[in-house]
């Protein structure tokens, strides 16, 4: 089914901004939808600050968001482009032809017409007419239309630039400017004109190649940016080069959100609570028990308490690393977070992230906690004596190591204790099932003291942990 122009030019920004690492949720575009009809397309300031509004919802998405707008709504293309027969027109009619659609087109575009080379506009003239004339904003605009017919805005790989640069002036008329050549190659009376033709056509050669160029940074970001973030998503946490952290920590960070809104929308849902009928039929005695006031029971919402308790020790440092970038990238949705790491002794690390971004305070942290070898018993014995008192039925325990304890002693009571005292305890474990109990692993020993233990060492097994923890609280609030 063929998009209007005015549809098909928004969710091809749409596709833009995602390019740009800005995320447009469906409420967002239907507002930006209803935003460009009430300021139409003519003026682009009015229209850059319209829907910047609707998009842009932070500092940081305004950023990406006019940088995304001035690189697709780019009028440059053929604004050199030498008149032939007459005056060029002058590049700002070129700019209100390129990309601003004409919403008066939808319902000629609805029924479908013929043109030069299959793509309709510029008054049906030839695309020789265009390039000897040097009309610049028609052909910006038979350039534009071409490139939707041809579905540039699905260009993924730099080995594809050559391909949409053919069939993006083919839709455009290249064969029949190419028969016109010919023809006037043969007549010896119109020598000049076939040079014309000639320079014109290697000039649109060049203004679709840089064209298509564009577009491929604008829409080619996206999918090659998401084909590389599903590969670290997947990828076992041990195995993420520093060269990626950077990405992960955004990867992370776009999980941590979309958790967090989907956990407070429900929350919100909630809150408030079942209807009081005893309040209700009171206060109402006076209508002759006409419920025209109603009274609903509070409902306070229970956020987890958590304690995450890190081996950051070198066989899992990374996976603590953005198992604390987690958490602490969850904000309000855990009401109160303790954090801390461990190798041979317990340390809390939770001011560090206080004070500091969670990026800069995990690095701080897999930095300044270290030690020789790691002894999971005396860790337990500095969680008896520390923190102990502290866990109650409201606290989730939060354990991430590998629970190999170099032959020291398991200290397996205090595990004991803490399965007694807290809502829950969770220990996520890096390693494989199989691998539980072999060698100096005391997982089996642990294990029947914990709520759940599960093997954790992707990004994908973290979101659905933390997607569990939140979701049981969400339930029962």
């Amino acid at each position: 089914m063929r998009r209007f122009p005015v549809q098909a030019t928004l969710e091809d920004f749409f596709k833009a901004l995602r390019g740009s690492d800005l995320e447009i949720s469906l409420n967002a575009q239907i507002d930006a939808a209803r935003a460009v009809a009430l300021v139409g397309w003519s003026d682009r300031t009015l229209l850059k600050s319209a829907l910047g509004t609707t998009l842009a919802k932070t500092t940081t998405d305004r950023a990406l968001y006019d940088e995304a707008f001035d690189r697709f709504f780019r009028f440059n293309s053929f604004e050199n482009m030498a008149a032939q027969g007459g005056p060029a027109k002058p590049a700002s009619d070129a700019m209100a032809a390129q990309d601003l659609p004409d919403p008066a087109q939808d319902k000629q575009t609805a029924t479908g017409s013929g043109g030069p080379g299959g793509c309709q506009g510029s008054g049906g003239q030839a695309l020789s007419q265009l390039l000897l004339s040097g009309d610049s904003a028609a052909l910006a605009k038979r350039m534009q239309e071409a490139a939707r017919e041809v579905g540039l805005t699905d260009i993924w790989f730099f080995t594809q630039k050559g391909y949409y640069t053919q069939k993006i002036q083919q839709a455009m008329g290249l064969e029949l400017l190419d028969r016109e050549i010919s023809d006037a190659k043969r007549q010896t009376l119109a020598p000049e004109r076939a040079k014309d033709l000639e320079r014109a056509r290697k000039k649109l050669f060049e203004e679709v190649r840089n064209f298509v160029e564009r577009k491929l940074a604008l829409f080619g970001t996206a999918p090659t940016r998401q084909l590389h973030d599903d590969f670290l998503q997947s990828q076992k946490l041990s195995n993420i080069e520093k060269r990626d952290f950077a990405r992960m920590y955004v990867i992370v960070s776009k999980i941590a959100k979309r958790l967090a809104d989907r956990h407070s929308r429900r929350k919100k849902k909630r809150v408030r609570g079942q209807l009081d009928f005893r309040k209700t039929l009171r206060k109402n005695a006076a209508y002759d028990g006409v419920m025209f006031e109603t009274f609903w029971r509070s409902k306070v919402v229970d956020r987890p308490r958590v304690v995450a308790i890190c081996d950051v020790s070198g066989s899992v440092r990374e996976y603590a690393r953005f198992l604390l970038l987690f958490l602490h990238s969850l904000g309000e949705q855990v009401s109160d977070l303790r954090s801390f790491a461990f190798t041979n002794h317990l340390v809390e690390v939770s001011d560090t992230f206080e004070s500091l971004p969670v990026e800069q305070a995990v690095d701080k942290v897999m930095q300044a906690v270290g030690g020789s070898g790691t002894d999971y018993g005396q860790t337990l014995l500095d969680i008896e004596a520390q923190l102990l008192d502290d866990i109650d039925h409201r606290t989730t325990v939060l354990i991430l190591g590998d629970a190999r304890n170099n032959r020291g002693q398991a200290q397996a009571q205090v595990m004991q204790q803490l399965y007694q005292r807290a809502r829950r305890v969770i220990w996520l474990n890096p390693e494989p099932v199989s691998f539980w109990g072999l060698g100096d692993s005391e997982m089996k020993r642990y294990a029947p003291y914990c709520h759940i233990a599960r093997e954790c060492n992707c990004i994908a097994h973290l979101e659905s942990t933390l997607d569990a923890l939140l979701r049981t609280h969400s339930a029962s609030a």
